[in-house]
């Protein structure tokens, strides 16, 4: 399984297309409704982290319960939808990271680095294929 970064979204392009999950930090600023932060989004960062379509199911089976609970467009609470939306809040971010180093799954390295900056803005979002 491979957890991609690109420098530009051109080497992304090139690399896959658009057949990606995608976690990418939530730039809205902090206090903002959740029913906004689930329509306030832009797809395609450069620091974002990817993971290609055909590896999404084992991202999935290796992450979801490390990455838990996060929340979707129509407010319900489950795993991170691999053909959707989830946020998560910046409050969960300590536990995920505390899993993490827990389960240490494949390249959880990568993820928990991420996360460090992650803490920065307000939560993060799991963009499905």
């Amino acid at each position: 399984m491979n957890i991609l970064k690109f420098d530009t979204q051109e080497n992304r392009r090139k690399y896959g297309g658009s057949y990606f999950i995608e976690l990418q930090f939530c730039r809205l600023p902090s206090g903002t409704k959740i029913k906004q932060i689930l329509e306030g989004y832009d797809h395609w960062k450069d620091d974002s982290l990817y993971v290609y379509d055909d590896q999404q199911g084992d991202f999935y089976l290796k992450y979801k319960d490390v990455i838990g609970f996060g929340i979707h467009p129509n407010m319900s609470e489950g795993y991170f939808d691999t053909w959707g939306v989830t946020y998560y809040e910046p409050n969960q971010i300590g536990d995920i990271k505390e899993r993490l180093k827990e389960h240490k799954p494949e390249e959880y390295e990568i993820l928990l680095e991420w996360l460090e900056e992650a803490e920065n803005y307000n939560g993060f979002y799991v963009f499905g294929v």
